[in-house]
């Protein structure tokens, strides 16, 4: 038996990828943008060893729930946080802007629509829950 006859998900992931408005889609966004950040404290490895999240939270003197929190994608990064992370561990995020490649996106898509959960997967690095 297929994964997708097993398991009734193809309408689910597809829904990743629709959103009810344009407000929905700037906040997907904006929890992606974060992430980003994010994944670069932790695979950076700034202190030479895995930082906990509660170790993170004592050097940004915030809370172990705040930290939580923006990891969970309840609340977003501002730049003032990005700035004292950039402060507290010395570093500096570089920025680059670049096009989008729509046909991308459109694979991306069609691999969901086509049951290729694996390979749709190990192309999100990040995944955000949607509030219901």
């Amino acid at each position: 038996m297929k994964f997708k006859d097993k398991y009734k998900t193809e309408s689910e992931f597809e829904e990743l990828y629709n959103f009810r408005d344009e407000k929905e889609e700037l906040d997907h966004e904006a929890h992606m943008i974060m992430f980003r950040f994010l994944s670069e404290i932790d695979e950076n490895q700034l202190t030479g060893s895995k930082l906990k999240k509660k170790e993170l939270a004592s050097r940004l003197g915030v809370s172990p729930s705040y930290i939580t929190q923006l990891y969970n994608g309840d609340k977003l990064l501002n730049f003032t946080m990005l700035a004292k992370i950039q402060k507290v561990f010395d570093i500096t995020f570089e920025i680059k802007a670049r096009r989008n490649n729509s046909s991308q996106i459109q694979n991306m898509k069609n691999k969901v629509k086509a049951g290729n959960y694996a390979d749709q997967v190990a192309e999100q690095k990040a995944v955000y829950r949607k509030k219901t």
